[in-house]
């Protein structure tokens, strides 16, 4: 048996949890409910995947609660149109810590949820996701205080009011959302200056608006890879697919629509500011020297730094691409844990060709010890030839997630 704490993740398989498997609550605040919710690209897409009381399994029959407090899951039944099933804990009046007992068993395996709540009265307990083909499990014991009607629309789903009628009001302006003002000008650049990111730039939109983050607000950096093994990727021209995708990004998550440039082999490099005044042909002007080595620590710090001289105004996204492991792991796993204090998510995408060891990035991904869970990696086979709807969905998955966690520990303030 297992015991597990809030902010883990880890492979189903490495509990044992590879076919069906129940999940019972124990709970002894009267009057709390309990809910599946299965989600596609973080959103409830139909309300039959919502699996409680009164709807007590899913349509295919996968998830299905068999008493207020138990409930079986059979993940590999669940086809492609669900990629995420989370359960939850609401109540009408009361937040979840009134609670003296909240956990969950799984199939053996205990996670206490009490010691992480505070004034939450809609909690995500624990957290099942698709990932590289097979089920990984995250504790979560995160949520909102204001009931589950936050919760569903957090999921995407919409929340019926209840309001007596009431008597005409004058009309007054509809208040003008400066986020987006600043969102339309840049696009209005593109449109004049660089066509051909316009459809890049929706496609992002898109993918943030999916997470909740259609106005929130990130300064972006990229960091590429220079080790010599990379130099195909930088010859056929996908850096520079990859650097567009950054800067359609950054056109919806910065002010300043800008994309701050770092390089990495041996040594850590600075190379300036990638915008829609000098996107084209970026990269080939960054007249890049590949080194012989792969080095993550001296660029972390780099950007550490930069992050500390920029102020905490805004949280930074780091999109790191690299083709293979560091040579200095722990080093890179001790700065990981530092860093996991500072509002900073690190989005890592590896390029697997041939036979690359990408554990040192699956190990980050997943490492205990940290403040949040700070970092999530994804790989992709070269060349790179994503769609561009999937690779933003890669890009910016589970950044809401580390949001929601940093305004929990105080990294980052409660509203943004």
């Amino acid at each position: 048996m297992t015991t597990l704490v809030a902010g883990q993740r880890l492979p189903l398989a490495q509990l044992g949890l590879d076919g069906a498997f129940p999940l019972t609550v124990t709970c002894d605040l009267p009057d709390t409910d309990f809910t599946l919710f299965g989600l596609l690209d973080g959103q409830l897409k139909d309300d039959r995947w919502m699996v409680f009381y009164n709807q007590p399994q899913s349509p295919d029959g996968a998830l299905k609660q068999l008493s207020p407090q138990q409930f079986t899951l059979d993940l590999k039944g669940l086809g492609p149109n669900i990629d995420e099933v989370y359960l939850t804990a609401t109540h009408a009046t009361l937040p979840l810590s009134a609670a003296s007992t909240l956990s969950v068993d799984l199939g053996g395996h205990a996670f206490d949820a009490r010691p992480a709540l505070k004034d939450e009265k809609a909690v995500m307990l624990v957290r099942f996701y698709r990932k590289d083909g097979a089920w990984r499990l995250a504790t979560v014991a995160q949520g909102f205080n204001g009931g589950l009607g936050d919760l569903v629309q957090h999921f995407g789903g919409e929340v019926a009011e209840e309001t007596a009628p009431a008597p005409p009001t004058p009309v007054t302006p509809t208040p003008v959302s400066l986020i987006k003002q600043r969102q339309q000008v840049l696009l209005d650049k593109a449109e004049q200056t660089q066509p051909g990111l316009v459809s890049l730039i929706k496609a992002a939109s898109v993918s943030l608006a999916k997470r909740g983050l259609d106005e929130a607000r990130y300064r972006v950096k990229l960091v590429l890879d220079i080790s010599a093994s990379m130099q195909e990727e930088y010859r056929s021209g996908s850096v520079q697919a990859l650097a567009n995708r950054a800067l359609a990004l950054a056109a919806r998550l910065d002010d300043d629509g800008e994309v701050e440039v770092y390089l990495f082999g041996i040594k850590a490099h600075r190379k300036g500011s990638l915008s829609l005044d000098n996107a084209q042909d970026f990269v080939a002007n960054m007249r890049v020297r590949l080194e012989g080595g792969t080095h993550y620590g001296p660029v972390m710090k780099l950007i550490q730094e930069d992050v500390q001289k920029e102020g905490g105004d805004l949280p930074t996204l780091v999109l790191f691409i690299t083709d293979g492991g560091t040579s200095n792991p722990n080093n890179v796993v001790k700065l990981m844990r530092d860093l996991s204090r500072k509002p900073i998510f690190w989005k890592f995408m590896g390029i697997e060709e041939g036979r690359v060891n990408f554990d040192f990035l699956e190990k980050l991904d997943d490492l205990t010890g940290r403040a949040v869970d700070n970092a999530d990696f994804f790989k992709v086979r070269a060349p790179v030839r994503v769609p561009d709807a999937e690779l933003f969905d890669l890009l910016v998955h589970e950044l809401d997630s580390w949001q929601l966690g940093a305004q929990r520990a105080g990294i980052l303030p409660s509203r943004r």
